[in-house]
């Protein structure tokens, strides 16, 4: 196993379009993708229920990448339970055996991710895990190209 790099940082938002206009409009970050979806897939991943959630990937400029994700399920309110930091990897599936074996908590198994996605990340596998301390950390296996 091995981390190759940061994936990406995510912060939940309680309003897409409000944290567009702060993070696009006025410090200028451009959106590279983004899509609303069904929950399924998200919840999947996160481990966490929701009915629908909107997510905008910006572009800060040299393969890096800052996900806002709105979650759509009642609980608008931001409070950050779904931010993480996400790393990728080399080989997921293996990755994600060690980790679980040496105690860590998976907050899900690893999954595909389809064209719904988007076109960024169909294709990736993703997996959340817990730290240490409870904070969320992703990883990420991008196809080969």
């Amino acid at each position: 196993m091995t981390v190759t790099g940061l994936h990406h940082a995510s912060l939940t938002v309680a309003d897409l379009d409000r944290s567009l206009h702060f993070y696009r409009d006025l410090l200028g970050v451009p959106v590279r993708e983004q899509v609303d979806a069904a929950g399924e897939t998200f919840s999947a991943v996160s481990g966490e229920a929701t009915e629908q959630v909107r997510i905008a990937d910006l572009d800060l400029g040299d393969g890096r990448v800052l996900e806002l994700i709105e979650r759509r399920d009642g609980n608008a309110a931001a409070d950050h339970a779904g931010s993480h930091i996400a790393f990728q990897v080399d080989d997921i599936v293996a990755t994600h055996r060690r980790l679980v074996k040496a105690g860590v908590k998976a907050r899900s198994k690893p999954q595909s991710l389809g064209p719904e996605a988007g076109r960024h990340w169909a294709g990736c596998i993703v997996v959340y895990l817990t730290d240490p301390d409870g904070a969320t950390v992703e990883l990420v296996q991008v196809p080969e190209a």
